[in-house]
């Protein structure tokens, strides 16, 4: 253990991605590379492949965006908390809006178009609630592809995963019942589209697109209950949030305050400058042209348009299914979790503080001893193995078994010793498997790397693996300095790792290195991300020469002040784009002659004897010889125009028993202009006979459809 009160003098980490603080001059920057001996070794990532490849874009995009801003001001290092942070907004805004909005059919729209007319009033709110809700999907969207990218999912981290899929669906379900409450024709759509896919499940015992065939049809009571179901879900979302973040120690539920000031903007930007509007109100006779819809909600649009209700169940079930079985699909071969020594834990709580997943817990001691009375103990389904545990304890009391922290400082001592025979004055490097030095080829019985000249190196889990001491150790065994090579601390791939181990080097963060036990300039510390090998491997030249570490160049608060701005207005231009493009709904070639049908067949009783069979295998208490069965005949259809039949077909009842309604909605294309349209219906067994008929000179035009209704009570309607 480092003792508490060691003197230490001011440090200056630096990295090669900018910027610098105060250090002691012992201590410079660093990047890495790899070795290994008899030993286990952390695996270097796999050099190809596609998910790997892809992270690249997110790299290289937050290379030039850390060139122009910093990191506070910086979206891409924040789209989860930009996400929840939206989402937000999103909540408060859309309870205020109950203020002005009327949940009815018949007063949505119009409570709506009153908002539109006071744009920096009830208006503004409305945008607002809009944009902060297509910015939740924007940045929840980034952030899962992120996480994707980087594969994240997997193992310990498979409930995140799962959890931020699950919130990801239940944010579009939110927006998708949001958009039926406006009641425009965005709305319409909408809602012809939810009936279309819920007709095929045994929900509602009549079809629900009955209710979409004419403005009077449309159900009230299910649009409060659309409302409702709008109001209620956030409920369920904030549930799953709680759950995506349950196993992050020092989560993030929302921005820092830079960042929230830059959301705010951006969503005020847009409200101001692209106010949220409507469509024309919805008319259920009306036949759907172009309009634009918002796309971050409203995208499956056009497969609901195009393809059967089976199809899309099928796309949704398995798409969910697909998405949610990522973590195991997708899986790779899980590290053995940490594991404690009871006896070398003496109850610091250091692995207890630093462990970036919650991963491990003080519990009562379980060796015997009476000198303290709780040890570290590793909850292996939370552990991803990153090893910084074994960083923050000078005991070796808790680490990877597969990646031992005293077998690898034999290894190390291994390779001092064989330079020091050979005459030869070496460096040592330790290379984070996610950093610039991943691909670095490093021979695992010697640490020799052709592209590290003068180097013995070993590459480790995590930078935040490499204990203080280790390093003290590896200088005071002869290596001429120590080089740590780590991922950038904003995208480290165990989240703390990075930021943990320039904390301890610095000095700021306990285990720390003892810079007075050391000589100056004897450790560097460079974070670079893994697409920077080349940059490592001058860096590394650069500390075994002895130069100091390059600088990245400052940049005047008002160049990063107008580049975020810049940064904002392309944001908001994204988000505007997506909110309102253009989609123009398959067209009917013509026009439509719509049929609307609840009818009872006359039902009749059917009696016959039971055969002696059938009385055999009836119980005695049960039998009677003779049964009368009562059923319903179809309802049978008729559609003629013009004289001539367009339509003829019988529709069966209702029920399990089959004796229930015949129901059906029945549409017949129809050449634009007037045409005789005649209906008949048939109620009984007899083909000939038709019980209810009536006709209409109806004038049919591409813009809009005709539509009867019938029903046993109120006739026949027509629209």
């Amino acid at each position: 253990m480092a003792p508490s009160d060691t003197t230490r003098t001011p440090l200056s980490t630096e990295s090669m991605t900018g910027g610098s603080s105060a250090r002691p001059a012992s201590v410079r920057g660093v990047e890495g590379a790899q070795a290994n001996f008899d030993f286990p070794t952390a695996e270097a990532p796999r050099p190809k492949g596609i998910l790997r490849q892809l992270d690249k874009g997110f790299i290289y995009l937050d290379r030039l965006l850390a060139r122009c801003v910093s990191s506070s001001l910086n979206p891409m290092l924040h789209t989860g908390a930009i996400a929840v942070t939206a989402l937000f907004v999103a909540t408060v805004t859309g309870i205020a809006l109950l203020i002005w909005y009327k949940p009815s059919v018949h007063f949505a729209y119009a409570s709506l178009d009153a908002m539109a007319k006071s744009p920096f009033g009830s208006g503004l709110v409305r945008s607002l609630h809009r944009y902060s809700s297509d910015a939740a999907v924007l940045f929840g969207l980034i952030h899962a592809l992120r996480v994707f990218f980087e594969r994240r999912f997997d193992g310990a981290r498979w409930l995140a995963w799962v959890t931020g899929a699950t919130m990801m669906g239940l944010l579009w379900f939110i927006g998708w019942t949001g958009y039926w409450l406006v009641w425009d024709l965005r709305a319409q759509s909408v809602a012809v589209g939810s009936a279309k896919m819920l007709d095929v499940l045994p929900i509602f015992t009549d079809p629900l697109s009955r209710s979409f065939v004419t403005d009077d049809s449309v159900n009230s009571l299910l649009f409060f209950v659309v409302f409702f179901i709008h109001m209620i879900i956030p409920l369920a979302l904030v549930v799953a949030m709680w759950l995506h973040i349950t196993r992050l120690a020092r989560a993030r539920y929302l921005t820092s305050k830079a960042m929230t000031i830059w959301v705010l903007a951006l969503l005020l930007l847009l409200c101001i400058a692209y106010p949220a509007t409507n469509e024309a109100p919805a008319q259920m006779t009306a036949i759907a042209g172009g309009f634009t819809m918002d796309w971050w909600y409203l995208f499956p649009m056009p497969l609901i348009d195009r393809l059967s209700a089976g199809a899309l169940w099928g796309l949704l079930i398995v798409g969910s299914a697909v998405s949610l079985a990522i973590p195991w699909l997708l899986a790779e071969k899980r590290k053995q979790p940490a594991s404690v020594v009871a006896s070398r834990c003496n109850e610091c709580k250091k692995c207890y503080t630093d462990c970036p997943y919650e991963a491990i817990e003080m519990i009562p001691r379980t060796d015997g001893t009476d000198r303290y009375l709780t040890q570290a103990s590793v909850i292996d389904s939370k552990c991803v193995a990153c090893g910084i545990c074994a960083g923050s304890c000078d005991t070796v009391g808790i680490g990877l078994d597969w990646f031992s922290s005293i077998e690898q400082r034999r290894l190390l001592e291994s390779w001092l010793k064989q330079a020091e025979r050979a005459g030869e004055s070496v460096h040592v490097a330790f290379v984070c498997a996610e950093s610039a030095g991943a691909n670095l080829e490093i021979d695992p019985v010697t640490g020799l790397c052709a592209e590290l000249p003068g180097y013995r190196a070993l590459r480790v889990p995590c930078a935040g693996w490499v204990q203080p001491l280790m390093i003290e150790r590896v200088i005071r065994q002869g290596a001429g300095g120590v080089l740590v090579a780590s991922c950038p601390p904003d995208r480290c791939g165990y989240r703390e790792g990075a930021e943990w181990e320039r904390q301890r080097i610095e000095g700021l963060r306990e285990p720390a290195l003892r810079v007075d036990k050391l000589e100056p300039g004897q450790v560097r510390l460079v974070a670079l991300d893994r697409t920077r090998k080349a940059d490592l491997i001058r860096a590394a030249a650069r500390f075994r020469t002895g130069e100091e570490p390059l600088r990245a160049p400052s940049r005047p608060r008002a160049v990063h002040a107008l580049s975020a701005t810049i940064l904002l207005i392309a944001c908001a231009a994204i988000l505007g784009l997506g909110s309102d493009f253009g989609y123009t709904a398959p067209g009917i070639d013509g026009s439509e002659f719509v049929v609307s049908l609840k009818h009872p067949g006359l039902a009749s009783e059917n009696c016959r004897d039971l055969t002696p069979e059938e009385l055999a295998s009836t119980p005695v208490h049960m039998r009677k010889e003779h049964i009368c069965e009562r059923t319903r005949p179809p309802v049978r259809l008729r559609v003629a125009i013009d004289g001539a039949t367009a339509l003829e077909t019988s529709i069966a009842p209702s029920g399990i028993w089959e004796d229930g309604n015949s129901v059906a909605v029945e549409r017949i294309p129809v050449a634009p202009g007037e045409h005789r349209v005649s209906v008949a219906i048939g109620e009984t067994h007899d083909p000939d006979e038709w019980s209810f008929g009536d006709e209409q000179t109806l004038n049919f035009t591409d813009e809009a459809r005709r539509v009867v209704v019938f029903d046993r009570v109120a006739g026949f309607s027509w629209h």
